[in-house]
């Protein structure tokens, strides 16, 4: 006897809905992940200078594409170019500015453990070879992030003259 069931194995066509796009134009990781219907431990599409979390074209250099982390991570870069694409280059000159500031906390909190280094401490990255060594980081990361920031709104005239031109 025939039945009307669904296929279990179909494939849900994933839409862009205007909630993502607002998310995407914010650069607000968790309701951008909700919008998209992403789960928690997938990537995000966000551009990894916004978010950690987020996803790069280098990213994809060793893809497995029977791994599930590289099937997410092409889902993401899927996604990412949709984004792009509809409503270009999310605005992230807040997200930029906090990622700085945590920086800016983190290599003064470095450099305070290099000139009082605490007492008493043993283990792993408590000698001042090691400690020194995650100052230099530290600062590099500060300049990294002065760097994005200051290059923000050249990347944002990029999409849109790269946007302009695909729809001529």
């Amino acid at each position: 006897m025939p039945t009307n069931r669904t296929p279990i194995n179909r494939r849900a066509a994933r839409r862009i809905i205007p909630e993502a796009i607002d998310a995407w134009r914010r650069a607000h990781f968790m309701a951008l992940h909700h919008a998209l219907g992403l789960m928690p431990w997938e990537p995000s599409p966000l551009p990894r200078e916004i978010t950690a979390l987020g996803i790069n074209e280098n990213d994809l250099s060793a893809v497995d594409a029977n791994e599930a982390r590289d099937r997410g991570r092409q889902k993401a870069l899927r996604l990412q170019k949709q984004l792009l694409e509809l409503a270009g280059w999310p605005n992230c000159r807040q997200q930029y500015e906090e990622n700085l500031r945590k920086a800016e906390e983190d290599a003064a909190y470095c450099r305070e453990r290099v000139e009082h280094p605490p007492s008493g401490e043993y283990g792993t990255g408590c000698d001042p070879e090691s400690r020194q060594e995650r100052l230099e980081d530290a600062e590099n990361e500060v300049e990294y992030r002065k760097q994005l920031l200051a290059e923000l709104g050249e990347v944002q005239k990029k999409w849109a003259v790269e946007r302009k031109t695909a729809k001529l």
